[in-house]
């Protein structure tokens, strides 16, 4: 038997065609409706989400509806509908999409039911159901789709809180991975890293600053190539200073880049990873040129003050038996009738004895330099002075003088210590030219904040805000690197006929006015003292 439904009126056919045809009309009216309307607006909207997901919706209508209605295997669309907004839009756009759809499908099942739509193929619920097992239908779908709704929800929200603690830890970490990075950026001391083939794979901005070398240039170069005295360190460990419960500390020299000699204070430990396997060596360093300096300075300064008490007390001890026997030989020089030798003798005695009181002169000085008194004299006239004295001397007449005394500079110092100071320096010049050259002396006032750090450190701000400077400059041989350490300690000297009393008592007689000396040298191209010494404003 041939079932009833292939049996249908062609009326009933057309009929089903122009409900569908009205329905296409409508979704397609709504659908472009909504579009322009969105398009209008220019700019995304919050109902942009919603609209979507309603238009899956009345699509799924279209779809169902030709395909068997409610009965349709594509029913499944609409939990796949719900699952999506639930995912986009969360709870509440599950709960509405839901609502939506239980809202479609229950007009669908209604106008199967009253036979307004009616499914191409198979019959219509209205002809399979009753009206009880259509509702209990409706009720078990509705009750699954918001079933779905709050469950795909729930596993959003879970998602979505996931994701955001997630977020907050990595904004946590980038924050900790800045702030790591900015301590190491920002602290004074140089860092660097090296792998296990000792190459360098870290350097922070204070390593730039102290060794004058970008990171850029010395990633993947060996630590040797850079700090060559580190060979050194490993050739002899007694180098190395050892302190308990810390790292192993040493000091290196280090030339750099534009060729300044710095003394470096390093540290090291080994770098490890998370599970404590070695991945190189870390290194800690700091600039301490400046507080050995200070070191050397304080040394200087110990072994000058023993060396002039020694001096007081000899000079005094000698100097009155000098003077005895001065004076006596002197008596017998006028009284007694000698021949010429025994004259001669007596003048080589006397001579001999005035230079030795002479040196005890110097003693005293270099021994006790603050006994004179001080007063508020002209710099640049003394040095003038000094010059014009140097300059007349037949013995430096191969000398070029070239002076640039600038202003009028006031101190308060005694004339002839300073005098001395100078002639003693002059001198000095002198004699490392001696196939001739140029003296070159220049003077002007410094503010003591315009002074570099390595200056200005060793000046006493209380003493005064502005300072002299005095550079002397010749073009002599040099003083060889090793010596320039001792130059200013009594006795010492690279001549054959000098004592090395000249430039010791220079340095007491700066350091009693509270100013201080240094030198710089360079073999075969000269030496240049520079002075800063206090000024006064008092005229």
């Amino acid at each position: 038997m041939t079932p009833s439904y292939i049996e249908e009126p062609r009326e009933i056919i057309l009929r089903r065609i122009k409900w569908l045809m009205i329905l296409r009309l409508g979704l397609a009216t709504f659908s472009l409706g909504t579009a322009a309307l969105i398009q209008i607006t220019k700019g995304e909207t919050y109902l942009d989400p919603y609209l979507i997901s309603l238009y899956v919706i009345i699509g799924m209508v279209y779809v169902l509806n030709p395909t068997g209605g409610v009965r349709s295997i594509f029913s499944l669309f609409y939990y796949l509908s719900i699952i999506a907004a639930s995912i986009i839009l969360y709870r509440r756009g599950g709960i509405i999409i839901a609502s939506a759809s239980s809202i479609f499908y229950g007009l669908n099942v209604l106008l199967e039911y009253y036979g307004i739509f009616q499914p191409l193929y198979g019959p219509a619920e209205g002809e399979v159901y009753g009206i009880t097992l259509l509702l209990f239908r409706v009720l078990m779908n509705v009750t699954a789709f918001y079933l779905i709704a709050v469950l795909s929800s729930l596993l959003s929200e879970q998602v979505r809180k996931s994701k955001a603690a997630l977020k907050i830890k990595e904004i946590d970490y980038h924050k900790l991975e800045t702030l790591h990075r900015n301590i190491i950026e920002s602290i004074n001391s140089g860092l660097l890293t090296v792998d296990n083939e000792n190459r360098i794979t870290f350097f922070n901005r204070a390593a730039e600053v102290i060794t004058g070398y970008k990171f850029s240039e010395v990633y993947g170069v060996k630590i040797d190539d850079i700090l060559t005295e580190l060979k050194k360190v490993e050739r002899y460990p007694q180098k190395v200073l050892k302190y308990d419960g810390q790292s192993p500390r040493f000091e290196i020299s280090f030339k750099r880049r534009d060729g300044r000699i710095l003394h470096l204070g390093f540290s090291k430990a080994v770098l490890k990873d998370i599970e404590g396997d070695s991945q190189g060596e870390i290194y800690a360093f700091q600039d301490v040129t400046r507080l050995k300096e200070m070191e050397e300075h304080v040394k200087l300064v110990d072994r000058l003050a023993a060396i002039g008490r020694l001096a007081t007390g000899m000079a005094h001890e000698v100097r009155n038996p000098l003077a005895s026997m001065s004076g006596s030989i002197q008596v017998l020089r006028d009284s007694l009738k000698l021949d010429s030798d025994n004259r001669r003798l007596m003048e080589i005695v006397l001579r001999e004895t005035h230079r030795l009181d002479q040196l005890l002169s110097d003693f005293i000085l270099f021994a006790q330099p603050n006994d004179r008194k001080k007063e508020v004299v002209e710099l640049n006239g003394i040095i003038d002075d000094a010059l014009q004295l140097f300059s007349c001397n037949p013995q430096y007449n191969n000398i070029n003088v070239i002076k640039n005394l600038q202003g009028t500079i006031m101190i308060e110092a005694d004339t002839q210590q300073i005098k001395q100071v100078f002639w003693n320096l002059f001198i000095n010049a002198a004699q490392a030219m001696e196939n001739g050259g140029e003296l070159k002396v220049s003077t002007k006032i410094v503010p003591l904040d315009s002074l570099d750090n390595k200056i200005s450190s060793r000046l006493n701000s209380n003493t005064s805000e502005i300072f002299s400077q005095i550079v002397i400059t010749d073009t002599g041989h040099g003083i060889p690197r090793r010596y320039l350490n001792k130059i200013f300690d009594p006795f010492f000297s690279t001549k054959e006929k000098g004592i090395g009393l000249g430039l010791a008592i220079v340095y007491r007689i700066i350091e009693s006015y509270q100013g201080i000396i240094s030198v710089e040298s360079k073999e075969n191209k000269g030496v240049s003292f520079t002075i800063h010494l206090p000024s006064t404003s008092k005229h």
